[in-house]
């Protein structure tokens, strides 16, 4: 571009020149004509050229204010889905927190349950009775017991423990104070010389359980057994000596016991407490 400028203004000045030399000859007028139309020539071709000059700078103009436009769309766009994204994010987050909240709560709730539970068993166990007795045989001396053409009634006369107060040495009867499940144990011994020894627990006067031993030694042989019984309120227990049958005790040694204890109480059926399974 500018070398064209520079052109043009070099013929011009010829031009110029020319008309201020006097007595020129006719090529030369014909080389200043030439130069003269070249010059319109030139100015005609600077004139489009700056046309085009201005059409390329507002077309460049347009492009950048295109391409201003087009990373503007595409920087929205993209921030646009940033946001829709974090949206999504941001609302998964939530559920997950409301349903974590939620959880969470229940959790208090059977975890409360839970406790109250805990503390109504607590209650329960410290108001249960306390229940448990062991008893020896005899209360003085030694010797045998024996039972006549009848069974024989036990009665343990030494009380060793008696917490509750539910076995009497008097009439040799356990009495349940509460309905539950009750655990019983005996021990006795006799001096078998080719004959029986014998035992039986009664409940409420039925037979439960009835054990026996032979031995021809002549030494100190042992009957020792327990169960498990669930008893209601005033049911009672009771060991027998059935008939003919004999036994061996001394009150220092107590050779021959009678216990029990409460295991747990049971509610009794018309109770309607929640016993579902801890958590």
């Amino acid at each position: 571009m500018r070398a064209a400028i520079s052109l043009l203004v070099l013929l011009l000045s010829m031009c110029g020149v020319q008309t201020e030399i006097p007595g020129t000859d006719a090529s030369t007028q014909d080389v200043s004509t030439e130069l003269k139309e070249m010059v319109v020539d030139l100015r005609a071709t600077l004139r489009h050229t700056r046309d085009d000059i201005k059409v390329l700078e507002a077309e460049n103009v347009a492009m950048k204010q295109r391409l201003v436009a087009s990373e503007s769309k595409a920087l929205e766009r993209a921030l646009q889905d940033t946001k829709a994204e974090m949206k999504t994010l941001v609302d998964n987050l939530m559920k997950k927190n409301a349903a974590q909240e939620t959880e969470l709560t229940a959790v208090k709730t059977r975890l409360a349950a839970s406790e109250t539970k805990v503390e109504n068993l607590e209650k329960e166990i410290r108001a249960a009775p306390k229940v448990a007795f062991s008893a020896g045989l005899r209360e003085s001396g030694w010797g045998y017991t024996e039972a006549g053409s009848n069974d024989m009634n036990l009665v343990f006369k030494t009380v060793i423990t008696n917490v509750g107060e539910a076995y009497s040495s008097t009439t040799g009867f356990f009495t349940a104070p509460v309905r539950g499940v009750y655990y019983f144990r005996f021990t006795v011994l006799d001096y078998l010389d080719s004959h029986f020894m014998s035992i039986i627990l009664h409940k409420n006067g039925e037979k439960i359980m009835g054990l026996s031993e032979y031995d021809t030694d002549r030494y100190q042989t042992y009957l020792s057994s327990g169960l498990t019984l669930q008893l209601e309120k005033g049911d009672t227990v009771n060991l027998m000596l059935p008939k003919g049958k004999r036994l061996w005790d001394t009150y220092s040694n107590h050779y021959c016991t009678f216990s029990g204890f409460l295991l747990f109480p049971l509610c009794m059926p018309e109770d309607h407490h929640d016993h579902s399974p801890l958590i």
